[in-house]
């Protein structure tokens, strides 16, 4: 058997570097990236100032509905300006929904090519409304992936918070944690365990008001440092939060995780122990009959940059062998995370890499998105796809690792690809 360079298959990208022309990427535009983290909020009104099919591109976020409004810009609007015809949107939208506390006004592609005044509207507005109106600059166009439509969204969320009273009970901040299939839920009774109370998870389960009192926690929980970073970073020095990064995906990583939150808030040793032996025996003896089923299998992970570490580290504790990672838009962290998994790691691979990485490395599953979950499908390989709907539950936590095996269990098992390989 030949065997295959390193170099052959996803050859390695610097991260951070626009698509190559005429290629076919994964990548979201900045308007996706800036709904993604701002789409979850409540007590806010959502309005894209474009055309229809943006505010349908957005109205789902993480496979859950993130009710949005829209301005329904049209050929009239692009030659003549729709400055009336948003402020009438938002002063109904406002009518309509009083318990807002304020809206979010994004601009796309159309507003952003035509120029727009968006900022002197949304002024207008507020004198007429009192209420808080941010502009959320974010046509496709600006960015080369949405990336940046994610930093600017940390941006205006940080403009909201006020500086409030710490309590005495120790409290945090989930940051970069965006509530994929419930996981939520699931950190906060972990936490709870130990006496440490969640005030908001931004921006999976946040309201406009947790938002704007996030200054009363002792400290940041950091998930996905490529959205969060800059944004814990700034908190911590305008209002003196520390933060750690932290993960719950596996079981070594969740009880990393609980122990230096248990040292940093001086919780007795013996309290936290018990809160991982518990959680492990009860993971591990629901795990175990599936076990035999991954010894030997191969994975390839094509998935945000946050999810290519964590994800491949719960492949490995269940046994499986990740012959390749690739990220969608990378973060050097994160990809220096990834080695500690494979050998072969890139960022925004196109159609051909992708294609010839199947081939020729052969995974037995490949974890992906839900965009680009079909190539491998016919090829014939059972695919687990990202983000997961809530039927499948979190993938987070002690819980998380046993619906996270299941369902790897689940797809190799599956007798639709035992057809398929008969037949070829």
């Amino acid at each position: 058997m030949l065997s295959i360079l390193k170099t052959e298959v996803l050859p390695p990208k610097s991260c951070g570097l626009a698509t190559e022309p005429g290629s076919m990427s994964q990548r979201s535009c900045v308007y996706f990236g800036a709904r993604y983290v701002l789409g979850p909020i409540r007590e806010a009104i959502h309005l894209v100032h474009g055309a229809v099919g943006c505010s349908y591109y957005g109205k789902m976020v993480r496979g859950t509905p993130a009710p949005v409004w829209t301005t329904d810009m049209e050929e009239d609007d692009v030659i003549f300006g729709g400055r009336e015809k948003l402020k009438k949107a938002l002063i109904e939208a406002f009518r309509l929904k009083p318990e807002a506390k304020g809206a979010f006004v994004y601009i796309t592609c159309v507003s952003g090519l035509i120029g727009e005044d968006v900022t002197t509207v949304a002024e207008e507005v507020t004198q007429i409304t009192g209420k808080t109106i941010k502009v959320v600059s974010c046509p496709g166009f600006s960015g080369f992936s949405q990336s940046k439509g994610h930093d600017l969204s940390y941006n205006l969320i940080f403009e909201l918070i006020k500086p409030v009273k710490k309590p005495k009970e120790p409290v945090v901040n989930l940051v970069g944690e965006y509530n994929v299939g419930g996981e939520t839920q699931v950190i906060k009774e972990l936490l709870e365990k130990l006496g440490i109370k969640v005030h908001v998870s931004l921006t999976g389960e946040a309201t406009w008001s947790q938002i704007e009192t996030m200054s009363r926690a002792h400290l940041n929980l950091m998930f996905c440092g490529a959205t969060a970073e800059n944004f814990c970073r700034k908190m911590k020095e305008s209002f003196s939060i520390p933060f750690m990064k932290v993960s719950f995906y596996g079981l070594k990583s969740t009880a990393a995780s609980l122990r230096k939150i248990g040292d940093f808030f001086e919780i007795p040793e013996y309290r936290v122990e018990k809160v991982i032996e518990e959680g492990e025996k009860w993971a591990l003896s629901n795990i175990f009959p599936w076990r035999k089923v991954f010894y030997g299998k191969k994975a390839l992970i094509v998935l945000g940059t946050y999810r290519l570490g964590p994800q491949g580290k719960m492949l490995k504790e269940l046994g499986l062998e990740v012959v390749a990672a690739a990220s969608i838009f990378g973060r050097i962290d994160d990809h220096v995370e990834a080695y500690s998994i494979t050998s072969r790691v890139t960022d925004n691979p196109g159609d051909y890499e992708v294609e010839k990485a199947l081939t020729l490395l052969k995974p037995d599953i490949v974890l992906t998105n839900a965009r680009d979950q079909w190539r491998p499908i016919k090829f014939g390989i059972p695919v687990l796809s990202f983000p997961q709907p809530k039927e499948r539950g979190p993938y987070a936590g002690y819980k998380g690792m046993v619906n996270f095996a299941r369902d790897l269990h689940r797809c190799l098992n599956a007798p639709v690809w035992r057809l398929l390989k008969s037949e070829f």
